[in-house]
């Protein structure tokens, strides 16, 4: 660069999003996990419908995606009722006719640069994690991941192009089983489980149950490729 060089300037976005990522990723605000502020369920055991549709709000409504489904918003493809849902608008409805002057004295909004950069993390990395309680008491870690079939191998459309890998994996410490994990694979319409405990008890507890979970799949119309329940350390 020449001594004549103009020197770069950031434009007034790039400058605000610098702050917010930089307050983002200072002290306590640098958690890349959604948090959940309450339980997922109550104690009574959900049935197979509301459960699916719990978790997918679960992430869907959570903000990450905000700005995607305000464009589907404005093409018609979504209600304004669901983006009043999410934590962007529920922060514009609670400033309410505060003034951006006002609004610039009271500091960063630390919960709007951690949304920002857990969007930037979900974006860099295909994948989302959540960190909260299944039902009261209960704690649960969740992680939902995209890969891609390296080299399209072994599917694809008629394109060529390659098979998209979704994987969800649940971790709980349960009272009776102790620690239990469960990743679930899907390719194409391929359903691959792989179950983790701490014990060979909790393991063989499992597998005394597998039939039943093998024909609530098949029943679901989306029956198990494969289906491994292991100790941890055997793994």
């Amino acid at each position: 660069m020449g001594a004549n060089t103009p020197q770069p300037v950031l434009s007034s976005a790039a400058r605000a999003l610098t702050t917010l990522l930089s307050t983002a990723q200072a002290g306590q605000t640098s958690q890349l996990a959604l948090i959940g502020k309450t339980a997922l369920f109550g104690n009574a055991a959900p049935d197979t419908g509301e459960l699916a549709q719990k978790l997918q709000d679960t992430i869907s409504k959570s903000g990450l995606f905000y700005e995607s489904h305000v464009a589907e918003w404005v093409k018609g493809d979504r209600p304004l009722a669901d983006l009043m849902r999410e934590p962007q608008m529920q922060r514009l409805l609670q400033q309410g006719n505060e003034t951006a002057a006002r609004a610039a004295t009271s500091g960063p909004d630390l919960s709007a640069a951690q949304m920002v950069n857990q969007q930037l993390h979900t974006q860099e990395q295909n994948r989302v994690l959540w960190n909260g309680q299944a039902w009261p008491g209960q704690e649960m870690q969740w992680e939902v991941r995209r890969d891609q079939r390296e080299g399209g191998k072994g599917g694809g459309d008629a394109e060529g192009e390659p098979d998209q890998i979704w994987r969800s994996g649940v971790r709980f410490r349960l009272p009776l089983l102790g620690a239990v994990s469960a990743a679930v694979t899907l390719i194409g319409d391929q359903v691959h489980i792989q179950v983790q405990t701490g014990s060979d008890s909790s393991a063989a507890t499992l597998r005394a149950w597998a039939g039943q979970l093998e024909g609530a799949m098949q029943a679901a119309g989306a029956p198990l490729s494969s289906l491994s329940i292991t100790r941890e350390d055997d793994a």
